[in-house]
């Protein structure tokens, strides 16, 4: 039998990956404070290897993600010389400095697929798909209930939805593609559990991907694909979806009523549901924000008393002393890092997005990665980007690079010059121990 050793390849991304709550559950089941200490280790060791590793391959990098890496690591430098002078400590907070650490994992995560293009997309899929079903059956099997549904018991931690969408637009794009009867059922299959999770920002967020998709397969595909070929399957589905829902919805009509609260929440987010309460978070910060904008609060806002209360009890929402906990990635970096930080983010993605307009054509892997990080704006609304994200994002510009035949030039060129120079010494040292030779004769 003949194995598979590109998986190995997808380790970097799975370390990035398993510090997702769905797999640090099923390590330490039931124990959270076990959790936060494997977390705390992952993140730390993570951030080591990511940023050593591409200082060390820098090179690899094009010129402009150069720069970019070059200019996060600096504002790291500034925080650390910021840190001694004020606390003479070079990390003082450690939870201020991941606000910006993350941004290494792109950088990692690009570095080494753009050296080790052996990746294969359905690795990573599956690792998702089956750490979801293990997740799920293992640790939490009560929210696949009727009851679990209508009573907003989610249990799934809805970056492990979102995490979801990746094997979604994976099976979808590849029967568009290629067809099939065990893609089209794992598509829907995997959509299916998206809709049942009732996570509301992904359900806007996979609506947001699908736009974007489906604009990248009409304009960057070079394999043109008929829509229409969808038709006949969402008419079965739609007929079978009639029948068993005209069955379940008249033994149990509350779940029509849950799907009307969700929209009603979605419609109303600054008055009702999570929407709201995010709402008011925002609003409590907002000041110190615009007081801050450029370069945010950094440690300052660490120390800053909690801001967001409990009407109903006039209590601190968060426990004081471990940071400022937000539902919003705009809100998190604008606080933390201010605008600056943000824009060692964005930059980057647009670069991602500037490479896709100047691209004739798009193959099918960079169009599932890529449609997928463009919901980044759009989720990042509501929730602080999970680490996962940036490894996808560094995937994708990887990706992007793969048939740039600019930056394969500079590789051949940076490989041949490297070559040149070890056959040099080499030929130095052959001589030199000639001579030594000949002098000793």
């Amino acid at each position: 039998m003949k194995l598979n050793y590109s998986i190995l390849f997808a380790a970097p991304i799975f370390l990035i990956m398993i510090m997702d709550t769905m797999f640090l559950e099923m390590m330490a089941p039931n124990n959270e404070a076990a959790q936060g200490s494997y977390l705390s280790i992952l993140v730390k060791l993570s951030a080591m290897i990511s940023m050593g590793y591409s200082l060390y391959n820098i090179k690899y990098m094009s010129p402009f993600l150069r720069v970019m890496f070059v200019l996060t690591l600096l504002y790291v430098v500034g925080m650390v010389f910021e840190s001694l002078l004020k606390y003479n400590t070079p990390m003082i907070y450690p939870h201020v400095f991941q606000k910006i650490f993350f941004f290494f994992y792109i950088y990692f995560i690009y570095t080494f697929y753009k050296k080790n293009e052996y990746l294969n997309l359905q690795h990573v899929v599956w690792f998702i798909l089956i750490g979801f079903l293990l997740n799920v059956v293992l640790i939490h099997p009560d929210s696949l209930s009727l009851s679990a549904f209508t009573n907003h018991e989610r249990g799934v931690y809805a970056t492990s939805i979102y995490m979801l969408v990746i094997p979604f637009l994976y099976f979808m794009s590849k029967y568009l593609f290629k067809g099939g009867l065990f893609t089209m059922i794992m598509a829907f299959f995997v959509l299916f559990l998206i809709i049942f999770f009732q996570h509301r920002t992904v359900w806007i967020s996979t609506a947001f991907i699908l736009s974007v998709y489906i604009l990248l397969v009409n304009f960057k595909s070079k394999t043109k694909v008929n829509f229409k070929k969808l038709i006949p399957l969402f008419l079965v589905i739609g007929l079978l979806g009639i029948i068993s829902s005209a069955f379940i919805f008249s033994i149990h009509p509350e779940i029509i009523e849950k799907f009307q609260e969700s929209v009603s929440d979605i419609e109303n987010y600054d008055k009702q549901g999570t929407g709201g309460w995010r709402y008011q978070q925002l609003t409590s910060y907002l000041p110190f924000v615009q007081d801050n904008f450029v370069w945010g609060m950094r440690f300052e806002g660490f120390e800053l008393p909690i801001q967001f209360y409990r009407d109903d009890i006039d209590q601190p929402v968060f426990e004081g002393g471990n940071g400022h906990h937000f539902h919003s990635f705009y809100l998190d970096v604008l606080f933390y890092i201010g605008f600056v930080g943000l824009m060692l983010f964005w930059l980057v993605k647009f670069y991602g997005i500037g490479k896709v307009f100047k691209k004739k054509y798009l193959n099918q892997e960079q169009i599932v990665l890529m449609a997928f990080i463009s919901s980044g704006f759009v989720f990042g609304l509501s929730y602080v980007l999970p680490y996962f994200f940036y490894a996808i994002l560094g995937l994708t510009l990887a990706y992007l690079d793969s048939d740039d035949d600019e930056q394969k030039t500079f590789l051949q060129d940076f490989a041949k010059r490297r070559n040149e120079r070890i056959a040099s010494k080499r030929l130095q040292l052959k001589s030199s121990k000639l001579l030594v030779t000949s002098s000793q004769e």
